[in-house]
């Protein structure tokens, strides 16, 4: 294994030291400046991968505070929320599960070591330019090889901003009912050299604190439509969150570039109960305390050498009390430390193109990462996992063909305490998407990719949650679209784009959790063999009626056929696996008027099942949301005041997404910002 890790090392430094030796007659590869994406609409993606992207303009006029609000806009998401802000918010993305979708941060993966699985409720939207959701492998290479190792990918983009003054400073309140109350800041300062054109540095840091009791009033109904109903509020469902985020960008010239990330998150919160009949109290707590820091540097050589190194450092906190908890100490008191150090480094040359020459690139990366997790629990074996990853991947291509490859090598390790602790792995993942260009600006796609996961330490080890028998995931996937590029129709007044993907996956082992009595405990079981069908459709549309008059329309609906192909004698065979809708999608309907923008955004979700076999027992009854957003951002004397007021779930419905959480009915939630 350490010739492995050396080998690779060495290979990529070769190449390093490789592309160094540039040839001074040829013109260098050049940084250009980033400039904010511009205007409030946006097209649909065409690259061989299905790509979604919402812009910082469209995310400004969505009802949506967390990053999980915005995704529900997207199509094949489905947000597992629990209810309430400090409810735990996981996402799926194809019926694949919240542990295939990786979420990278301005380049690098995010990882939450407490379950392996990212709680975008963590996560806010003040610094966010744009949210990419990439499923299969597109054309962007020059990246890490952990990123080549999700089925899906959320990219989330604040790099992509580049101030347009020297000094920028936001300050912000969001309040809304049930004690919500969240004030933000945001401080940026750009500092240009006065010798060198390229050289510059710019440094940001944001600042966002959360509060809510939220006590929300909801229906229990104890039996069928006939039976009798009590209105209750939602209890031990608080929340205290502090999210603390420093950036610097240091560009040392046209080629180099350093980038450096801190983050801080520290949050005490309630964990509600299941609505179980006549017991509704809970009492237990959970605190998370998760820091972060994070450095790349980026080098473009001459003749298309490109090479970027990054490393990365991430400590996570858990505790976990439950008071009522009935032992000998009269109490569940567990206290976890979970630790990852990451490394990467990728190479990357790109032919240099003209008009006769076919486009081609090839990137090779190398990634490492050790896990270890220490736990207050006597009988913990605290686990710890070592884990390299080497991809492989080549873009090509001419005129109307493009093709992406990727291969990617993982090799497992799992030890405790410097002994070998369960199986070791090593998988080897290929991947390819394809895209061809047709006449009237349409384009067909298709890609397959193969992914392997392995069980995180809470899905194996946690008391409260672990398995030890839990076998790794493989995946399957496959996917065959079409995508309409931007149309521009009726004299440049109507702008419109749309894609069209039908897929195909089959999971085997797939690692499944149920919740049980409260948020923090789980079941984890392998579901054997899932194949999921499905289609997703999306449509962009832009309608000018006059100058600084707009309407615009984005939508999108998805079909999904997820089932149990494992025991054709079992009772869940063909049946639908949990909390997983057939049915799911989300419109907004937006009007700009220089006084006023005002969204109304619908969410549609089918019925689900909470446990396997589909029962009526074991129905979760289908739900819409409505909202209305009214916003408007006024000049004065060079400042900006903002004003947002969302006026949330309009039919007051207590729907479940989860069952025995239901969510809040109707509710208000104002901001109001001053920026200059």
């Amino acid at each position: 294994m350490i010739r492995l890790v050396l080998t690779g090392m060495i290979i990529l430094f070769c190449f390093r030291f490789a592309a160094a030796q540039t040839d001074t007659t040829q013109q260098p590869t050049r940084w250009l400046p980033e400039v904010q994406i511009g205007g409030w609409y946006s097209k649909i993606e065409t690259s061989p991968a299905a790509v979604q992207t919402l812009t910082v303009h469209q995310i400004e006029h969505l009802p949506a505070l967390q990053l999980s609000d915005a995704l529900k806009y997207m199509s094949g998401v489905v947000v597992k929320d629990y209810g309430g802000t400090g409810g735990m918010k996981t996402v799926s993305v194809r019926g694949l599960g919240s542990q295939h979708t990786g979420v990278a941060y301005d380049g690098m993966s995010l990882t939450d070591c407490q379950t392996g699985q990212i709680d975008l409720g963590k996560l806010t939207l003040d610094n966010v330019g744009t949210l990419t959701l990439t499923t299969g492998v597109d054309l962007d290479i020059f990246k890490p090889a952990r990123l080549f190792s999700y089925s899906n990918l959320l990219n989330i983009n604040t790099s992509n901003i580049f101030p347009n003054k020297p000094f920028k400073m936001k300050l912000a309140l969001t309040m809304g009912m049930y004690g919500f109350v969240s004030p933000q800041l945001f401080l940026e300062n750009l500092i240009k050299s006065k010798t060198r054109e390229n050289r510059f540095v710019i440094w940001n840091l944001s600042a966002n604190f959360t509060h809510s009791n939220g006590q929300y009033p909801y229906i229990l109904h104890y039996g069928g439509i006939t039976d009798s109903v009590s209105r209750e509020r939602r209890q031990n469902s608080d929340i205290n969150a502090l999210n603390l985020e420093a950036n610097v960008k240091y560009s040392m010239n046209a080629d180099q570039q350093l980038l450096v990330k801190w983050y801080y998150y520290d949050s005490e919160r309630g964990l509600p109960s299941a609505t179980v009949f006549y017991n509704l109290n809970s009492s237990q707590r959970l605190w998370n305390r998760n820091t972060f820091a994070q450095a790349q540097y980026y080098h473009h050589f001459g003749k298309g050498w490109r090479y970027q190194i990054g490393g990365k450092f991430n400590y996570d906190y858990t505790r976990y009390l439950d008071p009522e908890y009935l032992n000998a100490a009269g109490k569940l008191d567990n206290h976890y430390h979970q630790y990852e150090g990451y490394l990467t480094n990728v190479v990357n040359y790109t032919l240099p193109k003209n008009d006769r020459q076919a486009d081609f690139s090839v990137s090779l990366a190398n990634d490492l990462f050790y896990n270890q997790l220490n736990s207050s629990t006597m009988e913990y074996i605290n686990p710890a996992r070592f884990t390299t990853m080497t991809s492989l991947s080549v873009r090509g291509g001419k005129k109307m063909f493009t093709i992406v490859g990727n291969l990617l090598f993982t090799t497992v390790n799992n030890m405790s305490q410097g002994e070998q602790l369960g199986k070791n792995y090593l998988h080897l993942s290929p991947a390819v998407s394809a895209s061809l260009n047709l006449k009237d600006r349409v384009t067909l796609r298709a890609f397959y990719k193969n992914i392997f996961r392995m069980p995180t330490f809470n899905d194996l080890y946690y008391r409260e949650v672990g398995n030890l028998n839990l076998e790794p995931e493989k995946t399957h996937q496959w996917n065959l679209g079409a995508v309409l590029e931007q149309q521009r129709m009726a004299a440049g007044k109507v702008y419109l784009s749309a894609s069209l993907d039908g897929y195909f996956n089959i999971v085997k082992d797939k690692i499944v959790a149920f919740p049980s009595h409260n948020l923090f405990s789980w079941t984890m079981l392998n579901y054997g063999t899932v194949w999921i069908a499905g289609a997703e459709a999306n449509a962009n549309l832009e309608y000018q009626f006059v100058k600084k008059y707009y309407l615009r329309f984005n939508g999108n609906c998805t079909y999904q056929k997820a089932v149990d192909r494992t025991d054709p004698t079992g009772k869940t065979f063909n049946h639908q696996i949990p909390y997983t809708p057939v049915w799911s999608g989300s419109t907004s309907l937006g009007f700009e008027t220089p006084w006023i923008t005002i969204t109304y955004a619908v969410i549609l979700c089918g019925k689900r099942y909470a446990l396997g076999e589909n029962i009526p027992a074991n129905e979760v009854p289908g739900y819409v949301d409505h909202s209305i957003t009214l916003s408007h951002e006024f000049d004065i004397r060079q400042t900006k005041l903002g004003l947002k007021l969302e006026l949330l779930n309009l039919a007051n419905q207590n729907y479940l997404i989860i069952r025995n959480y239901p969510m809040q009915g109707f509710g208000l939630r104002g901001r109001i910002s001053w920026g200059f």
